[in-house]
C-alpha cells in the first residue's frame, strides 16, 4: 500500500490508482477536493509534486512512496 510521506493524506486505493487530499504541513489545512493518480509501482519509488496552500500560502511538497 502506498504511503504519503508529506503533503498528502491518502483517502482511497483501488489497485494501482490512489486518491488523496493535499495537506499543508505548515498550518495543517486539509483541502476538501481529492486528487486521483497512479500509485508509485515499487516500494523504492516515489511520486512527487507540489502545491500552494490556499489558507497560508506555503509552497508544499507532496511525496508519496510506493508500497508493493
Amino acid at each position: 500500500m502506498p504511503v504519503a510521506l508529506q503533503g498528502a493524506v491518502i483517502v482511497k486505493q483501488n489497485g494501482l490508482q490512489i486518491s488523496y487530499k493535499r495537506k499543508c504541513e505548515k498550518c495543517g489545512y486539509l483541502e476538501n477536493s481529492t486528487v486521483s493518480t497512479s500509485a508509485p509501482s515499487t516500494k523504492s519509488s516515489k511520486s512527487t509534486s507540489s502545491f500552494r496552500c490556499s489558507k497560508c500560502g506555503n509552497q508544499q511538497k507532496i511525496e508519496i512512496q510506493g508500497g508493493l
